[in-house]
This record gives C-alpha cells, structure tokens and sequence, in this order.
C-alpha cells in the first residue's frame, strides 16, 4: 500500500516535470531541426549594436564562479520542492558537478515564482512554483552550488495570447501557430526584450549569478520567410534580430555582473546559414560569455558528419559538433566560451551511464571541462560522474531542508490554476510509474 505522503511526491513528481510529453516535445522542436543551408534571408542586415562587445575577466566578474562549470538542469517545479532540490544538491555535491541550472520562465511562459515585473503580473505570468526563491538561493550558495537562472525568450505563448501586438504573425497578419497550437513573441519587438530583460534583471537581485537565455531564435518553420508585422524594427533580418537583443540584453544586465550565456541548436555549430532561426554562431558569439550548444545525440539525423547512426555513438557525434565549434569561434576571436547540453536521457537508443560518459570524455577532448546535462524529468545518472574535483573542495555540504507543505501548496496553491489540468488526475493513481522516482 502506498501511503498518502507517497502518493502526493509522486504527483508532485509528475508536475514537476511539466509532464514527460510535453517537455520532451518541446525539446525535440528546440534542438532536433535540420534545415538546408541555401535556406536565404529574407531582409538586408543592418547592423545597430552600440554595445561593447569582446570577452570579460569572469574570474572578477564572478569571483565565486567555478572555474569549470558542470551542471545539471531543475525545473521550476523540482527547484520548489525541497526534498527533490535536497537529492539534486546532495548529487551535485558528492560528485564533479557544482552547479544547477534553474528554470525561472519556461517556454509556456510561466514564470517559476511570483514577478514583481509589471507587465508579468498584469498578464498573469507567475505560477508559484518556487516559493521562496531568495531563500533557495542563499541555501545554494550555502552549499557551494552555483545557480544559473534559465530564462527561454521568444517562445512565450502566455504573452503572445495576452498582447497579440507582441506575437508573430503570418503573412496573413494573423498571429502565428507552431505545431502544437503555440504562439510565439516577435523577436524583433523591443517590449519583448524589455519584458524579458526585466525578469532577467529580477533573477540577478534574486541572487543568480549567471543568466542563460533559451529560445533566442525564431520559429523553426520555413514558411515564415516573411511576415506580417515587421514594425518596431524596421529593416532587419532574423539573424540581426537575434544578435541585437543580445547585445542590448549584454547591456542592460552589465551593471549586475552577471554571466550571460545564450543556447544553440546543435547544428548551429556547423551550419554556416541560420537555419531559418536567426542563430549563426560567430554572431551571436560576440556579445556573450558562453555559447551553450544543445549537441544531443539523438536530435541529429542519420548519416549527418558522417556517421551511421550518430545516437548510438554519443562520444563521435559530440566531438564533431564541439570541433567545429571551436574552429569557428577561433576564427573570429569572440572570446566566448563554449560550454554545452549533453544528453542524459533515453530517445530512440537508450543511455547508460557509458554514453553519458562518453559525452563528457569527448567534450574533454576537445579540451571543454565544461559541461550541462539535460533530462526533462531531472533524473540523472550518477554512475556517468565522477568524483568531487578538487578546485570544489571548499563546499559545504547540502543545506537545504525538506519542506513537507510543498505538495500542498502545489496542488491547493492560487497560484496554481495553469496546472489544475495535470492536477486533475491525467496519471491514475495505479498507473503512475516509479520508473526514474
């Protein structure tokens, strides 16, 4: 029999998860896209960055940054309940790894604690995953676990619906639908990086350390070569779309002394177009601290670099993408770091401890000690780490309490209402699995 505080974490656990459709979706949309590289521009580039561009000393920007970053990622639901954030810090301290990557603003748009950014809270933005997120950081840093705030951009359905004015449209002037019936902010509306940038700056006050932008891109589909709406910036193509915001976003976050990353298709590495997205490497390059390239396995096709069956030979297929990578940063002397998404989840060939590793070797050898691991569900493999390293010897050990309301303020909570829907049973009791619990 299973007691009722079992039954609630499983629940709980479910949610946290933002559902295993739904995210692994979302991933595969976000990083799996192969488009042609004659794929052409739609408008002329007109370059308009007055931000000061070069690399930074992070060693003074973030005296207490480590030296070499490895991460794993939390969800908005697992970072706000504690005995869940209790396991990952207890992972993160007893192996190499020494920070997580936190998602503050998801790609429905929901923000993981309640905003004091206006427009956040006029449009209902904030779902109250996380309850205290000052006090969760403290315990962080009193850990030894560096945060990084994930925060995904232009995918924000939640203010598409709310200001249709902010959403792109076809060439219909109707506001455009993904697959999946989502509607996407116009990355060339100023507003839309303002809104951003706010909750940005929020997280930094918070007390994150580092900013990773997510979805800085377009929509990944070709019949958007043109547009309906293209007031508010004039005369600009995606890709300058895409590198002006992170020049301004480079500017505005500059007075907080943040680390400021900007995630990648892992193609992008190798592309010389821009996918249709807005995303070429050496551009984007210029105005961040780190480039975080998504080089899962599984999201590359087969037969691509070559290789038969680049899923199943996790450690070729990283060394490749980060290969090419590192040449074409080197050509243009942007000073960025690279430090990518490995994958430690199963999708059409299943991972062990040995492809996990495998990644992180090849990572390795191409001289990158720097490393994030995804799973959507935040189940990691442990046997894929290795021990503490050294350099992170001085942290404490976990701090952070359990918090048994927590299951409650997730399923009676106000702020709560977006998820009422998985909160009303889509997993039978009977059916739930414990599988990776």
């Amino acid at each position: 029999m299973i007691s009722a505080v079992a039954t609630s974490n499983l629940i709980a656990r479910k949610v946290m998860s933002s559902t295993w459709d739904h995210v692994i979706q979302a991933e595969i949309e976000n990083a799996a896209l192969v488009w042609p590289d004659s794929l052409a521009k739609t408008l002329d580039y007109v370059p308009d960055s007055a931000c000061s561009v070069g690399p930074r000393d992070l060693a003074a920007l973030q005296p207490d940054r480590p030296r070499h970053v490895r991460a794993l990622y939390a969800t908005g639901w697992t970072a706000g309940h504690g005995s869940r954030m209790k396991e990952l810090v207890g992972l993160v301290c007893e192996t190499e790894l020494n920070s997580i990557v936190i998602e503050i603003k998801d790609d429905l748009g929901e923000i993981s604690y309640v905003s004091g950014v206006p427009l956040a809270a006029s449009i209902g933005a904030s779902v109250r995953k996380i309850g205290d997120l000052e006090r969760m950081l403290e315990e962080l840093h009193g850990s030894g676990v560096y945060p990084i705030a994930r925060l995904v951009v232009f995918k924000d359905p939640h203010l598409a619906a709310a200001r249709p004015d902010l959403a792109i449209c076809d060439s219909s002037g109707k506001p455009w639908r993904d697959g999946r019936g989502m509607t996407w902010t116009d990355p060339r509306k100023r507003e839309v990086w303002q809104y951003n940038l706010a909750i940005a700056r929020e997280a930094a006050r918070a007390g994150f350390r580092e900013i990773q932008f997510d979805y800085v891109r377009f929509p990944d589909d070709a019949r958007l070569t043109m547009t309906s709406n293209g007031a508010g910036m004039e005369g600009k193509d995606r890709v300058d779309a895409i590198v002006d915001f992170l020049a301004y976003a480079r500017q505005e976050l500059e007075p907080y002394k943040v680390v400021v990353t900007a995630d990648v298709f892992g193609l992008v590495c190798s592309s010389r177009s821009d996918m249709g997205i807005g995303q070429i490497l050496e551009d984007m390059a210029v105005h961040v601290d780190y480039v975080a390239p998504m080089v899962y396995p599984s999201h590359y096709r087969k037969g691509e670099y070559g290789i038969e069956n680049p899923n199943a030979a996790p450690g070729a297929t990283v060394r490749r993408s980060l290969s090419d990578a590192q040449a074409r940063l080197a050509q243009v002397q942007s000073g960025a770091r690279i430090i990518p998404w490995l994958q430690d989840f199963s999708l059409g060939h299943t991972y062990t401890a040995r492809e996990v590793r495998a990644q992180i070797e090849a990572a390795h050898e191409c001289g990158i000690y720097e490393f994030m691991l995804w799973n959507p569900r935040n189940v990691y493999t442990m046997g894929a780490l290795g021990g503490p390293s050294p350099e992170d010897a001085c942290r404490t050990k976990p701090q952070l309490g359990p918090f048994p309301e927590d299951v409650v303020l997730l399923l009676e909570g106000p702020e709560s209402t977006s998820r009422r829907e998985a909160l009303s049973f889509p997993y039978r009791l009977d059916a739930l699995s414990l599988e990776g619990l």
